[in-house]
């Protein structure tokens, strides 16, 4: 996973990167897609899909207590950059303040719809978001 400087400095994945051998030994449906290198490091194939989208619920449920589903036939976005997207936002349209709208085209709609509203627990938003598919 390529975490590096463009990261948003308030992205939880900037200076602490995601713990596959950790995650792999709490979640069945991730460690399947784990390997071991010959030096012992734990590794994730970034090509397959079905191991995208089991790194991608995997974070989402041990980092912000979600559960979904994710088609294999969508768009699999990692949870890392869409988090830089949230923060970007959130910079963008001043963080708190008065009620904020938005429109996201050509998002995964199921995601967003958790994704947006569980952002409020990082600072306290009050938004209202369209998300058309």
């Amino acid at each position: 996973m390529a975490l590096n400087k463009s990261m948003h400095p308030r992205n939880r994945y900037k200076d602490k990167p995601p713990n596959f051998a950790y995650l792999a030994s709490k979640y069945p449906d991730f460690q399947k897609h784990v390997q071991t290198n010959l030096v012992g490091g734990v590794m994730l194939n970034f090509k397959d899909p079905e191991a995208v989208r089991a790194l991608t619920c995997t974070l989402l449920k041990e980092d912000f207590g979600l559960t979904i589903e994710i088609p294999l036939e969508r768009l699999i976005p990692t949870v890392p950059l869409r988090l830089n997207y949230i923060h970007w936002v959130e910079d963008l349209t001043g963080g708190q303040g008065s009620p904020r709208r938005g429109i996201d085209i050509g998002t995964h709609f199921q995601l967003q719809l958790k994704i947006y509203p569980s952002s409020c627990w990082m600072k306290p938003w009050r938004s209202a978001w369209w998300v058309f598919c």
